[in-house]
């Protein structure tokens, strides 16, 4: 048997014509621990096999990826991954994001604006009000000039009028990834899907964005809803992803009668 082989019966790969080498390893803020071993093949039949699993770190370390190259006459060199889980409580790399909470793992925030129509604007009958906006088959529309008010009974002279030929605006977009990984998986994971909650709910421990709030004195706060989630299984290592996406500006009353349609 070759050095470094570790045959056993319930091992398919055929380390009597192999000898192992100890690769690199690493492990990123999601909490996937990954380790590579080289092996050196003279059998081509071999080329695809792989060890059931490996120990390494006290972590029970099952195949995810496999790449050969031959390097010369009857020799392959074989390089097999291994994936594993792990969490804050086994390296300080994985660390908790939130500073009000214990999440664990890697949160993106994908922010970026979008055009929305007008109509849709969350102070659009403010601006008609000022902008001397009339709606027309169903559409919000802007004259060439407007009249101000608060200046006497006429309103004073006619001004050229920002929002004439406007139909749509800058809305903000915004998508947010919590990624960790764990080894087994979370049996309320689909419990909250569609619930909306504020950015102070996310993880990743993110500040409030700017309350918006209207002539009327109502306070319009941005919301996100909670999406389907991506769940990744590699061996014994469970790759899942939660998904948030904003909302348009909405009040509080509008979230919660929101969340109840969904709770249904």
């Amino acid at each position: 048997m070759a050095r470094g082989s570790s045959k056993t019966q319930n091992t398919p790969l055929a380390t009597d014509d192999y000898e192992m080498v100890q690769s690199a390893g690493q492990v990123d803020n999601s909490g996937r621990f990954t380790i590579s071993r080289k092996y050196y093949a003279t059998n081509e039949q071999d080329l695809l096999l792989t060890p059931d699993n490996v120990s390494y770190a006290g972590k029970n370390m099952i195949p995810s990826s496999l790449s050969f190259q031959k390097i010369s006459g009857g020799i392959w060199e074989k390089n097999i991954e291994f994936t594993a889980a792990v969490g804050a409580q086994d390296t300080g790399v994985v660390r908790t994001l939130s500073t009000t909470g214990s999440d664990e793992g890697r949160v993106q925030l994908e922010v970026s604006a979008e055009l929305a129509p007008i109509e849709q604007h969350p102070e659009i009958d403010e601006i008609i009000k000022k902008y001397n906006g009339f709606a027309e088959k169903g559409k919000v529309l802007f004259p060439k000039t407007y009249t101000g008010t608060g200046t006497g009974t006429s309103g004073g002279s006619p001004k050229p009028n920002p929002f004439f030929g406007m139909r749509y605006y800058y809305q903000p977009s915004a998508t947010l990834r919590h990624t960790y990984c764990t080894s087994s998986m979370d049996n309320n994971l689909f419990n909250n899907v569609f619930k909306i909650v504020e950015t102070k709910s996310l993880p990743g421990g993110f500040p409030d964005l700017t309350a918006l709030a209207n002539r009327a004195g109502v306070t319009l706060k941005y919301f996100w809803q909670i999406q389907m989630p991506q769940v990744t299984v590699t061996g014994e290592r469970i790759e899942i992803t939660k998904i948030y996406t904003l909302l348009k500006p909405m009040t509080q009353q509008a979230a919660e009668d929101m969340n109840k349609l969904v709770n249904i």
